[in-house]
């Protein structure tokens, strides 16, 4: 498996508007999520610590740092 980083808990998570344009992409630090329950919890706990859970758009991690991992998906939210 490869990774972001030089640090295997480091991720890459990519932004996108809702209209499906790539807006971003940032690392994302998901190392004290290791253990969460399901990948999809772990993702959306490590962009709330971050202060990067920008609902609005949709958030997409390929390969987050978990024990189960699959790649997530979480759409964003219509206002």
């Amino acid at each position: 498996m490869t990774h972001y980083s030089d640090s295997p808990g480091m991720v890459r998570v990519d932004f996108f508007k809702p209209s499906g344009k790539w807006y971003m992409t940032e690392d994302l630090d998901m190392y004290d999520f290791w253990d969460e329950l399901i990948p999809h919890d772990a993702v959306e706990k490590a962009l709330e610590r971050n202060g990067r859970n920008l609902k609005h758009f949709t958030r997409v991690v390929l390969q987050p740092y978990h024990r189960n991992a699959y790649p997530v998906m979480l759409v964003a939210e219509e206002d």
